[in-house]
Formats: structure tokens, C-alpha cells, sequence
């Protein structure tokens, strides 16, 4: 899609749509206008479900070429207000265009076990607060053969981690930390389906852990401690003290960033991506 008919599209578009389709030009990639009303109709969404200031950063991979999808949708809580990290995510490994998909079962950007991983250049001691807080990313699905990290950043100790984790019943199930405080799924089971695994810090003692919007497991514990630091998160992979490891090498179609989530919060969410989901028929 061209500026000039990304301006002709101002009156029936989202502004924070419309304001992602430009930014995707600038960047050498283009938008179908299917995948325009897509995300508009996500934005709208977000919007009606009175969450729009809960995103710091969100990706959701879409556009016709792989500079298109690294352009994020949201990058702030508000498209007037102060927008974090970097203007696109930065290519590491790197990504080649082969490795992206727009639309279909294979839709979104697919990782390796050893060197692609996405740097978003937002850490934590640039969010107005840490006390609370989410992430999120939606798979395509299966299995991981040990522990990964889809998006994740850690420091030197347990208070500084922020990330979400794929592990197989052998190594515990799944699991996530904001903070110190930890939320884990059955480590009986092995999620490999597709859909959207989130975590949501709502207070000092709460972090819970969801897999399509729905609660798969939470800690009720003592106040946990949190430290920010300056090590940004990184996608298909952890930052760990500014190294990078624990590769996610499934195919992602989404992430995000951002305040932490109440439950039914979480679930509108969820609600608006899986419509954006099937819009793509990546469902």
C-alpha cells in the first residue's frame, strides 16, 4: 500500500492502524488492504475493551513483506504519547524473508535454536513503573524439546527477570517471572497448541499465568521483590545480561508488552486477537 492510499483510507481506518500502515511504508514494506481493515478492526477492539493504555509494545507480524512485520503496531500507550523501544524491531541472526508468512496455518515469523532473535530495544527501566506488568505471545504451536524463551530479558538476579517460558513436563511445565514472583502451568502437562500464552503481575503477590485468555496457573505469595534494569527484551530468544540464549524456534504471530492485565482484561485480549487471527486465517 502506497502513502497516498494509505491517506485515502483516513476516514475508515483506526488511527493507530493507519499510523502502523505509514510507519510500514517508511520501512520498505507494504499492507494489503484486507490486512489494514484487520488491524483496525484489532485497534477498535483494544480501544472498546478500554485497554488501549495497557500496551508499551505490540507486534502482530503482519504486512507483505518481512520489513513489513518487524514494524510494530503499538509502541506506547497511546499514539500522542511517549513510544518506547525501538522504531522497528532489530533483526538479529537474522530473519530472511523465507522465515516469514503472512496469512494461512503458517502465518507470522518462525525462529531457529541458535542465532534469530528479534531485539525490541525497550527494557524495563524505561516503563514508567515495574510494580505491575504483562507479556504475551501468540504460537502457532508445537512441541520444544527443552527450556525457551519466546520473549524474555534478565539481569544478575531473580528480581530482575521478566519472561515467559516453553517448557516441556520434564523441565516443569511452563512458567513466567515478573520479578521474583514466578507463575507456573501443571508441569505435568506440555502445552504445544497454538494461541496466545500471557502472564499478567497485577499486584506485589500476584502473577498469573493464561493460555487463550483463560487462567492455567498463579502464585499467591509474600510481597516479591523487583528490580529494573537496562537489558531490553528480546523475541524468539532471552536477553540474558545482554547475551542472547534459550531460542524459541517455533513460528510466532504476535507479542506484547505492556501494564498488567485482570483476568477479564486478558481475555478481551485474547478475544481481539483471535478475530485479528482469523481475519489473517491463521487460526
Amino acid at each position: 500500500m502506497s502513502l497516498r492510499l494509505v491517506a485515502s483510507a483516513r476516514l475508515r481506518v483506526h488511527h493507530d492502524a493507519l499510523d502502523w500502515a505509514r510507519r510500514v511504508v517508511t520501512n520498505g514494506g507494504s499492507v494489503s488492504q484486507p490486512t489494514l481493515r484487520a488491524v483496525s478492526a484489532f485497534c477498535d477492539a483494544i480501544d472498546r475493551a478500554g485497554i488501549r493504555d495497557r500496551f508499551y509494545r505490540a507486534n502482530l507480524f503482519c504486512g507483505n513483506s518481512l520489513s513489513a512485520a518487524l514494524v510494530p503496531v503499538f509502541r506506547g500507550q497511546s499514539l500522542g504519547g511517549t513510544q518506547y523501544g525501538n522504531a522497528t524491531d532489530t533483526n538479529n541472526g537474522p530473519f530472511v524473508s523465507a522465515d516469514y508468512t503472512e496469512t494461512g496455518a503458517s502465518g507470522g515469523l518462525v525462529g531457529n535454536t541458535t542465532t534469530k532473535y528479534l531485539n525490541t530495544g525497550l527494557a524495563p527501566d524505561a516503563l514508567p513503573q515495574v510494580a505491575t506488568g504483562h507479556l504475551s505471545f501468540w504460537t502457532r504451536g508445537g512441541s520444544v524439546a527443552g527450556v525457551r524463551r519466546p520473549i524474555g530479558t534478565e539481569a544478575s538476579v531473580t528480581a530482575n527477570r521478566f519472561f515467559i517460558d516453553r517448557r516441556p513436563a520434564a523441565n516443569g511445565g511452563d512458567l513466567s517471572h515478573w520479578g521474583s514472583l514466578a507463575a507456573s502451568s501443571d508441569p505435568a502437562s506440555d502445552d504445544a497448541s497454538a494461541g496466545l500464552f500471557s502472564s499478567s503481575r497485577t499486584s506485589s503477590t500476584d502473577l498469573r499465568l493464561y493460555k487463550n485468555g483463560s487462567q492455567v496457573g498463579n502464585t499467591q505469595a509474600s510481597a516479591a521483590t523487583i528490580t529494573a534494569h537496562g537489558n531490553p527484551w528480546f523475541v524468539f530468544a532471552n536477553n540474558g545480561n545482554g547475551s542472547p540464549g534459550n531460542y524459541y524456534e517455533r513460528r510466532m504471530a504476535a507479542y506484547s508488552i505492556g501494564d498488567g492485565l485482570t483476568g477479564a482484561q486478558m481475555l478481551s485480549y485474547y478475544n481481539a486477537l483471535n478475530t485479528f487471527m482469523a481475519s489473517l486465517s491463521r487460526t
